[in-house]
């Protein structure tokens, strides 16, 4: 079945947004992916769902398919350590030490819970060490994280690079720690059930997880590859509906509330996406300069013509999720296929350019 004649509309008049459908079609025939689904919400209403192409076993992709979120589960993690924090469990400000008290060394004392959540602690070269053992299991990780080296001449909050897994693998124990719960548990009862979201750190019980092909350079395919989702670590096991991280972004969008119940207070809501980082601080994994909130990235190039008010996550090359309160929108875009850093953003600004073009 070829990807245009898979195109499928989930919810929606199937003449609306012409534009978009193009650039779905478009992608999913350029051999980056096998098809990709987008979920838009403007002013708290659904008016878009739609899938093309297939998951490359003979099953159409839908909207309802599950599929491993890669790096945009931390947006449902940060949203389970803002309720650790509402709750009165923790304080971004709090020191790791005082809930991990074997995490002691140079550089590593002054280490903030704030600084795991905007990427800023200087634990790089132990978070390459977690990704290269990412199977060996949460125990054995979190270990090497609480007993390792802190990177030297690196204060925290002065440096930033993006940490893949050491950052939220420590506040996984720190929240365990303080709540008495896994954190599985305490994100499933503060984030999945209380959004009523179908994914889940390891995937729901017994669902078939889609596998996302490697569309990119051959040299990275091993890293993308090795990381299962059903390890259920918070910074990238999340599964489920893409459709999924819509709803935690909305959510945002609207000062906390979701189907009118509160889930975070709009001061937690307004911390989490305002910039944490020093105006001109480089990312170093990134090479330029990079906003972030407390665990959510800012205005990310990814989001296309969203305002400089946008925020949400990115997920391997796969997958995005963003809101953009300016234009009161909420999208979440995922192309079953990893591709290299220039055909991601190239395709991720194609359909989110369509998608504002649809919109004026």
């Amino acid at each position: 079945m070829s990807a245009l004649t898979s195109l499928q509309n989930s919810r929606g008049a199937e003449d609306a947004f012409p534009t978009v459908r193009s650039a779905l079609a478009d992608v999913a025939a350029q051999g980056t992916c096998l098809g990709a689904t987008l979920r838009v919400l403007r002013r708290g209403v659904e008016i878009l769902d739609i899938a093309v192409g297939d998951c490359g076993d003979g099953r159409g992709l839908t909207a309802d398919t599950v599929v491993p979120w890669f790096s945009a589960s931390k947006l449902a993690a940060t949203v389970a350590v803002a309720r650790a924090w509402e709750l009165g469990l923790i304080q971004p400000s709090d020191q790791v030490v005082q809930y991990c008290p074997e995490f002691t060394g140079p550089g590593k004392d002054d280490i903030r819970i704030e600084h795991l959540l905007t990427h800023t602690a200087p634990l790089r070269t132990i978070d390459r060490e977690v990704g290269r053992q990412f199977a060996d299991g949460r125990d054995t990780l979190v270990q090497l994280i609480l007993h390792g080296d802190a990177d030297p001449d690196w204060v925290p909050g002065t440096r930033a690079a993006y940490l893949g897994h050491a950052g939220y693998l420590l506040l996984d124990e720190i929240v365990r720690r303080a709540s008495g719960q896994p954190f599985s548990i305490f994100q499933r009862e503060q984030v999945t059930v209380a959004l009523r979201l179908r994914s889940e750190l390891g995937g729901p019980h017994s669902a078939d997880i889609a596998e996302v092909p490697w569309f990119g350079p051959a040299e990275l395919a091993e890293r993308i590859g090795r990381y299962d989702p059903k390890a259920g670590y918070p910074s990238a096991c999340m599964a489920g509906p893409f459709a999924d991280a819509a709803t935690i972004c909305e959510m945002l969008r609207t000062s906390g509330r979701h189907a009118g119940t509160p889930i975070l207070q709009p001061t937690t809501c307004r911390t989490l996406i305002t910039d944490h980082r020093p105006p001109a601080l480089i990312d170093e994994s990134a090479g330029t300069t990079r906003r972030w909130g407390l665990g959510i990235v800012l205005a990310a190039e990814n989001f296309g013509p969203a305002s400089t008010e946008s925020f949400g996550a990115l997920g391997g090359t796969a997958n995005l999720v963003f809101s953009d309160p300016a234009a009161e929108l909420t999208a979440a875009l995922y192309f079953l296929g990893n591709a290299g850093s220039t055909d991601r953003l190239t395709r991720d600004q194609h359909v989110i350019n369509a998608l504002y073009h649809d919109l004026t």
